[in-house]
């Protein structure tokens, strides 16, 4: 009866260690008390094991105070996990770059960097420009002797989370069907995890951008696609498969013209650049969307119809996410960004006109702070998550 008492106070102890270096993996630098009330156990016993893991150099008492017991002049610094313990690296391709960020184990970003790809290189040679870009920031960042944790991938397309398989995307990408995390943990040795930019976007915005302290977001990339992540409850939501976000390939006209998915009228060919792009051709042939925005600042009308157009197709759309999910932000990344109030003015009011005043009441809709750096931020955060990173079992 002793050993089973005993085994299992041992058994909570290591249970309220592991989850106390989780959130210290999940949120970086949190003060004792924060500690205390996120994991539900006393401040004594947060004491207890706080004081273990200082000694063994897992967490670090950094920037940041709260009042001590020893009277309102004490201050005790904020916790995290020792950032000499290791690095986290997010690598988020497209289809001509990649873009990498190298964070330690406090959240502190360290080093970023972006590598140009040709359109048509293959997952292999994609993931060897990736692994140098890894080397080069770890260089860059001075970080060279402290091991590498893991590495978060964001993937322009469906992933599909139960086999780590890209899936065939609308654009019939020529990488269907790799495993390209697979391929890199056996190549560098750590954990590395996967998922489709859009979800890494929307993970990276609620914990270092726009989004922090949101618990249900719905992060939206308009690029050359339209594809979007949430995060229900503060958890990432994949579906079943890995497959949510889709929203470019919802019906915004039911007798539309013919998508590259199959289905007809899908938001994507409204309200997507290249969309933008051709409804300001007869006018300018050879605009990038960075002069259609610029020329729509300057008053150009056919520009600026074009822009709210695109903006207000898109807000209906979210509209009917809010009705179903009533999320708290909605945040917008990607090409859309360069057109500042020009878009987001006919994108708040489409879908203030369209969804239940319930659905909106809290919700608050606005540009993305962390751009192109997003879906590595994410990759990022999704290492920080995981069990396997340096510090759960320490």
């Amino acid at each position: 009866m002793t050993d089973h008492v005993g085994g299992s106070l041992q058994s909570l102890r290591e249970s309220n260690r592991e989850r106390l270096i989780a959130l210290l993996r999940e949120h970086g630098a949190l003060h004792r008390a924060e500690l205390a009330r996120r994991a539900g156990v006393s401040r004594a016993t947060v004491t207890t094991i706080v004081n273990e893991l200082l000694a063994g150099g897992v967490v670090v008492e950094g920037a940041g105070s709260e009042p001590a017991n020893g009277g309102p002049t004490a201050k005790r610094a904020a916790l995290t996990l020792n950032p000499e313990a290791g690095v986290i690296v997010g690598l988020d391709f497209s289809a001509g770059s990649v873009t990498g960020v190298i964070a330690d184990l406090s959240h502190q970003v360290l080093a970023d960097g972006t590598r140009a790809l040709a359109p048509q290189l293959g997952w292999m040679g994609r993931l060897d420009v990736g692994a140098e870009l890894i080397d080069e920031m770890r260089a860059d960042a001075g970080v060279t002797g402290r091991p590498l944790a893991g590495v978060g991938l964001g993937i322009p397309g469906p992933v599909d989370w139960t086999t780590g398989e890209i899936g065939t995307s609308s654009k019939s990408l020529e990488w269907a069907g790799a495993r390209p995390s697979a391929q890199l943990a056996e190549r560098l040795g750590v954990p590395v995890r996967q998922d489709n930019t859009a979800h890494l976007g929307a993970l990276a915005e609620a914990v270092w951008g726009a989004a922090r302290g949101s618990r249900h977001v719905v992060y939206v990339k308009v690029s050359a696609g339209l594809s979007a992540g949430l995060v229900i409850d503060g958890q990432m939501c994949r579906g079943a498969l890995g497959a949510t976000g889709a929203l470019g390939h919802t019906c915004a006209v039911p007798d539309g013209p013919l998508c590259s998915c199959g289905s007809r009228g899908c938001l994507e060919l409204y309200a997507a650049t290249p969309a933008i792009l051709e409804a300001v051709r007869p006018h300018h042939p050879d605009a990038s969307f960075e002069g259609v925005a610029e020329r729509a600042a300057d008053g150009d009308r056919p520009c600026r119809r074009a822009l709210a157009d695109a903006a207000t197709m898109l807000g209906r759309s979210l509209a009917g996410v809010c009705n179903l999910l009533n999320p708290e932000s909605i945040i917008v990344g990607g090409d859309l960004t360069a057109a500042g109030d020009l878009v987001m003015g006919p994108l708040r009011t489409a879908v203030t006109d369209h969804a239940l005043p319930i659905a909106t009441q809290a919700l608050s809709i606005g540009w993305g702070d962390l751009g192109d750096r997003a879906g590595a931020m994410g990759g990022v955060a999704l290492m920080l998550q995981e069990p396997e990173s340096i510090g759960a079992s320490s």
